[in-house]
């Protein structure tokens, strides 16, 4: 017999995007704090790239939990009543996708300084990360609900 709170493979998987995620958002803060004065276009790129491992991890996110047998699998299984929570950070995951590739594209497409002011590029940049930021929280919460677990992701 199992213990209910020992960490499955679908915990365990999630567990490790989590922690790849939370060091993607890391990273692509630290590409969008760092300085840009006089180098606009280096600063762009860098946090292109940034969050191109950012949309990667994402996506691998997506992959883990709404799989079959995924992580939400898992937790409506051990937990039905937490589909509403479920349904809910399923939902969210269109939109996470969609903001962070639409800030890559429009990085690429407009020229920050000009058309985009930095400060107005930056602000663009932290909102994205604040709804994953708070997905991933929310994700949290559900976990330990449904585990009595957390599932960490940030060492």
């Amino acid at each position: 017999m199992t213990d209910e709170r020992e960490p499955t493979r679908a915990f365990q998987e999630a567990a490790r995007r989590r922690a790849d995620l939370h060091h993607a958002l890391v990273d692509v803060e630290r590409a969008i704090s760092s300085p840009a004065a006089g180098r606009l276009d280096t600063w762009t790129g860098d946090v292109v790239k940034r969050l191109t491992i950012l949309l990667d991890s994402i996506d691998e996110h997506i992959v883990v939990t709404e799989r079959p047998e995924g992580l939400y699998d898992e937790i409506l299984q051990r937990a039905p009543r937490l589909s509403s929570q479920v349904d809910g950070l399923r939902a969210e995951h269109p939109a996470l996708r969609a903001g962070t590739a639409e800030l890559i594209e429009r990085l690429h497409s407009t020229a920050v300084g000009q058309g985009w002011p930095l400060e107005e590029a930056r602000d663009d940049a932290q909102r994205v990360l604040g709804r994953i930021v708070k997905h991933r929280q929310q994700g949290a919460d559900l976990v330990w609900e449904a585990y009595n677990l957390d599932i960490g992701g940030i060492e």
